[in-house]
């Protein structure tokens, strides 16, 4: 019987700029498309924003006798007005399903193609040529054969315009720092070949000539990092560059490489003329030890010759068709550059546990027991197997083996030794397990405890021993390189000694003690404290303990927590002890104290500020955080200590009356000095005068303070301050009485409104004030008042709202907004800048809601433009979609600014606003009540 395969109801789904439009074959063969009306002001399609996307068709198929069809195609091409091919490709169709009597209908459900985007030049007369195949089986089995539709279907397109240039990525230079030098060599690409010198086939040297290798970097710690980047690109029309990453890898000289390691850029500056320079974040380039050291990549793990290689990625949008776009610099390959390495690597045992579990015993090293100059790895053993972790038990008489019951004598082992300690794993379920049981380890070089298996028991010690001479006082730390790197853990007692900043990356969690070592502690007779051997420190140096603030929380942010009273620190709490100018820890600390009543004096684990609540109600659990590495300078050359405390009392008893406390801050000479920076990181050249200090409170996260003052004189010899009738508890800093941090203004804000830029700031008392100034920048340094506002009133202690919408049309996309108060005396202050984006289109009408976020003492309002005067409605719902506020509005033409009523009752969490406007157009905006 023959067999034979036939096409009918051939269709062609084309989307014209604004729907799509489905043509029958016979239809499709005979049709022009033109952009659809409404999409441009012609009907050909624009080179740069028409839409013409073939989002495929359908067809069905009849087979007869043997054959059974088993996929359906459809096949096009784009031939230009000359007839050259422009594009060709398949997109595959789906099968409907419960095909009946030989008929399977297939149509297209994922693919497209925007043919705009293929077509370079405009023209007139491009043609859509659609084909459709099939393949089939007989009987459903052996080598699939085609068949293909007799018909072909064509229709006719127009395109006009001038093609917008693609975008390009121009890195300019690479910056690289040998040596641990803090500023590093700035590299040229070839696209600059007059500068020198040239990245690509440049080779790296180092002054230390390791191991005998002139120029060679030492592998044990050898310094070559990448610390920065300065990058060009390049757009116009719809398509935005979004971001740049350098990739970068290092490999043998005589290998062919692996793995590239990214980099996510950072826009440095305003976007100009569609020009964006991107660099390697500004906040870690402060630092040079914050970037890739080369030298210490997985590569490079043996003496000899070495490459960097390193390419650039752009990534963009376009914002007409939402696609996403990639430009790589150079096009193809990389560009490379190279280094020497030489020297002795550091020597590593591993755990074998071949004998029992005794640390000591050589017998369960691969190279015999640790030592400070012995990297000691724990692998993960694995699931099934019967050997033993190690057990630390140091200086202690008798020891009995978990595996053997063996007696040891380890009375004269001395402590546990350790250059870098690394815990084998890789997750939670399969991860290696050390044990601290008795006396101490000393760790001289990194501790890597990514899964939080290294255990420790009450009553011993760790110590981080790492050894530098390193002068720790700020502001020099920025610059210092880190001695240790320590992932954190849930730790006991923990000394620090030796000298260097010794960097926490994780969550350090401490139970009885953090003890600088300094001379006095020595002294202090304390048992089992072995001090550093070599003793090359600073005098009364024992080292810094720092964590990185900037990174985000909750999740990662490194933090030292200290326990709550209980068995292992005798019922005190952990404390920090020993802390100095040259020694302390430079970061974030959290604690926490339940039950805490009145008149019950606490230290929180001598952190630096002691509370005793002193009124009629407890305050019950407190948390306690305090941050040294940043310090405030909300407006220019108002700037308080590097120490900052958050308080935050369990039960505030606002309806009881609120609490009452004494209040004890205690501070480190070198946090008064070296203050107003750039950033509330950055050093800078402000002082303030002991004497001068007062307590002042944030509770709206730093933006504004109230002044607490003081009782009596500051105690200059043992660096305390006392202020008794404290009720307000949030974010505490020490400040200049004759300097005050700004204690008027509770929120500043510009943000984008159409086409014009909305500047919004609320006072919450106002004192012998005279006014604002709206001042405006294109580049962020020079300013002009663009507005001046008076005051509602010189003296004022109830909140008050102002607002000024600026309608000047700059020329560039990002504009600089900043506030400048003045006093009816002359006296005045800074505020800002705060950024606004003009770049997109500007929506007819618009909302903003301010301050947002807003907290119980603040006034939200709601800003709206509108096109047309009349009544509108407001409503609020929660995050469930709950209707909490509804109100009528009455809306002027152009900016209505109301308040918004009944909203400092509710709840802290997100909330949804949706505005109606007289033409029923609806604006939404997401607040939040804090």
């Amino acid at each position: 019987m023959p067999s034979s395969v036939t096409f009918s109801n051939e269709s062609v789904t084309v989307d014209q700029g604004n729907g799509n439009r489905t043509y029958n074959g016979t239809a499709f063969n005979t049709t022009l498309v033109d952009q659809k009306p409404g999409s441009t002001t012609t009907p050909a399609f624009d080179i740069n924003t028409g839409n013409l996307i073939l989002r495929g068709g359908s067809v069905r198929t009849t087979e007869t006798g043997t054959y059974v069809v088993n996929g359906a195609f459809l096949d096009y091409n784009v031939y230009s007005p000359s007839g050259t091919t422009v594009t060709t490709g398949t997109l595959q169709l789906t099968q409907a399903p419960n095909p009946s009597g030989g008929v399977r209908d297939f149509s297209l459900t994922s693919g497209t193609t925007d043919l705009i985007r293929l077509v370079n030049t405009a023209g007139a007369g491009y043609t859509l040529q659609v084909t459709f195949h099939a393949t089939y089986q007989e009987n459903g089995t052996g080598i699939p054969s085609r068949a293909n539709d007799t018909n072909t279907y064509n229709a006719r397109f127009d395109v006009v315009g001038t093609q917008t240039p693609a975008p390009t990525i121009n890195p300019n230079t690479i910056q690289i720092a040998a040596d641990n030098n803090t500023t590093g060599t700035s590299y040229f690409f070839p696209n600059n070949p007059s500068a020198t010198p040239q990245y690509p086939n440049y080779t790296f040297t180092s002054s230390t000539n390791a191991g005998g290798v002139q120029g060679a970097f030492d592998i044990n710690n050898g310094q070559l990092r990448l610390t920065n980047t300065t990058v060009a690109t390049t757009e116009a029309g719809t398509n935005t560059v979004t971001s740049v990453v350098l990739y970068y890898r290092t490999r043998l000289a005589s290998s062919g490489g692996g793995a590239y390691q990214p980099i996510t850029l950072t826009q440095s500056g305003p976007t100009v003329g569609g020009t964006r320079t991107f660099v390697i974040d500004p906040n870690s380039t402060t630092n040079v030890n914050n970037q890739p050291n080369l030298i210490a990549t997985p590569a490079v793990t043996a003496p000899g010759n070495y490459v960097v290689d390193v390419y650039y990625q752009a990534n963009g949008v376009n914002s007409t068709t939402g696609m996403t776009f990639s430009v790589a610099y150079p096009p193809t390959g990389s560009y490379s550059a190279f280094f020497t390495v030489a020297g002795t690597p550091i020597a590593t045992t591993i755990w074998t546990g071949a004998f029992n579990d005794d640390w000591f015993n050589s017998a369960n090293w691969t190279n015999g027991v640790p030592d400070e100059n012995k990297n000691a790895l724990i692998r993960d053993l694995g699931a099934g197997v019967n050997v033993p972790y190690p057990n630390i038990n140091s200086g202690v008489v008798v020891y009995v083996g978990s595996s053997t019951n063996v007696a040891y004598d380890n009375t004269n082992s001395g402590p546990a030794k350790v250059r870098n300690f690394t815990m084998g794993g890789t997750s939670q379920a399969q991860r290696s397990i050390a044990r601290l049981v008795k006396g101490q380890l000393q760790v001289f070089g990194d501790f890597n405890n990514n899964y939080n298996s290294f255990v420790q028991r009450e009553n011993t010690i760790i110590e981080f021993a790492g050894v530098s001479s390193q002068d720790n006082s700020m502001p020099a730390l920025a610059s210092n390189p880190v001695t240790q790197v320590i992932t954190g853990g849930t730790f006991e007692r923990v000394d620090i000694s030796g000298g260097g900043k010794k960097q926490v990356t994780g969550v350090m969690n401490i139970s009885e003690s953090l003890n600088f070592l300094t001379p006095d502690l020595y002294a202090a007779g304390q048992p089992n404290v072995v001090r550093p051997n070599p003793v090359t420190a600073l005098a009364a140096n024992a080292g810094v303990l720092y964590t990185d603030v900037s990174v985000a929380p909750p999740l990662s942010l490194p933090a030292i927590v200290l326990a709550d009273r209980g068995s292992s620190n005798a019922n005190n709490g952990a404390q920090i002890n020993g802390e100095t100018d040259l020694s302390f820890l430079y970061g974030y600390v959290t604690t926490s104290r339940a039950q805490v009543g009145v008149n019950d004096p606490r230290t929180f684990g001598n952190i630096g500020l002691d509370i005793t609540f002193t009124g009629v109600n407890a305050p019950g659990k407190v948390d306690v955080t305090r941050n040294t590495v940043e310090a405030y300078s909300p407006v220019v050359g108002k700037f308080g200590i590097r120490r900052i405390w958050g308080v935050r009392p369990a039960d505030p008893n606002t309806n009881n009356g609120g609490l009452q406390a004494t209040m004890v801050f205690h501070y480190r000479d070198s946090e008064t000095r070296n203050l107003n920076g750039s950033t509330t990181t950055m050093p800078g050249v402000g002082t303030i005068p002991e004497a001068n200090l007062i307590a002042f409170v944030s509770t709206n996260s730093g933006n504004t303070f109230g002044a607490l003052g003081r009782d009596g004189a500051v105690d200059v010899t043992n660096n305390r301050l006392t202020k008794t009738g404290v009720t307000a508890f949030a974010t505490f800093t020490l400040g200049d009485q004759n300097n005050p941090l700004p204690v008027r203004l509770t929120a500043f804000d510009a943000k984008r409104f159409g086409k014009n830029a909305l500047v919004t700031w609320q006072t919450a008392t106002e004192l012998n004030s005279k006014g604002y100034e709206v001042q405006a920048s294109t580049n962020g340094t020079e300013f002009h008042t663009v507005a001046y506002v008076a005051s509602a009133a010189p003296n004022s202690t109830k909140l008050t709202n102002y607002s000024y919408e600026d309608k000047t049309s700059y020329s560039v996309n990002t504009v600089y907004y900043r506030l400048h108060q003045i006093d009816l005396d002359g006296k005045d202050a800074y505020f800002g800048p705060r950024t606004v984006n003009f770049d997109g289109k500007a929506a007819a009408s618009t909302a903003v809601a301010y301050p947002n976020p807003y907290n119980a003492n603040d006034e939200l309002h709601i800003a709206v433009e509108s096109n047309d005067a009349g009544k509108g409605t407001l409503r609020i719902t929660d995050m469930t979609g709950r209707t909490v506020r509804e109100e009528s509005i009455e809306l002027n033409k152009g900016l209505s600014d109301m308040p918004v009523n009944g909203v400092k009752e509710l709840k802290a969490g997100v909330y949804m606003v949706r505005v109606t406007l007289p033409s029923g157009e609806t604006k939404t905006l997401k607040v939040v009540k804090q």
